[in-house]
């Protein structure tokens, strides 16, 4: 099957979600909404409020504000839980730096013997040198322009510009 929707204006989209039961009282602010959110993304929001998927028939009472709050709702909720991981992987990259750091130095990250895996930890190596040699971070600069010896900053920077990826893989290796 061909796709053969045309792309549609702001207003026929309200238009739209009007002739298929959904009550848009105030236009202006839907066209603000849908110019910045996409009619696409709040349709994830509105797609329980079919009563029929087929014809995207909306159920009776169906109306853009209530859409939109719930949008507002999942977005919120979103930030609230994006500040708590962002919080616990900082404490994480803390914890794991400092221990590692007092337990076997401060350049820990070097030294194979501290890792399980001799296979791993070559790979992981390798891409964190790769994430060193790209970082634009002022502390990353300032040691590669200050010390020669060892190559990489030591472990509490270093894990700064580790991806959470490589956090994750590092730390089970440990």
């Amino acid at each position: 099957m061909k796709f053969t929707k045309p792309p549609t204006t702001f207003d026929q989209q309200i238009q739209l979600l009007e002739s298929r039961g959904m009550a848009v009282p105030d236009q202006g602010r839907a066209r603000h909404y849908l110019a910045h959110l996409n009619y696409y993304r709040l349709g994830a929001y509105w797609l329980p409020f079919e009563a029929d998927h087929a014809t995207h028939q909306f159920n009776p009472g169906t109306n853009f504000e209530d859409i939109l709050n719930l949008y507002v709702f999942d977005r919120e909720l979103r930030l609230l839980v994006m500040d708590a991981i962002e919080r616990i992987e900082v404490s994480v990259r803390t914890q794991w730096a400092n221990y590692l750091a007092r337990r076997y130095g401060a350049h820990a990250f070097l030294n194979q013997s501290v890792f399980n895996n001799p296979n791993m930890y070559q790979r992981c190596l390798e891409a964190l040198n790769d994430e060193i040699s790209r970082s634009q971070e002022t502390f990353v600069k300032h040691y590669l322009s200050k010390y020669t010896q060892p190559a990489m900053p030591p472990l509490w920077a270093v894990v700064e510009v580790m991806s959470l990826g490589q956090l994750s893989k590092v730390v089970c290796q440990y």
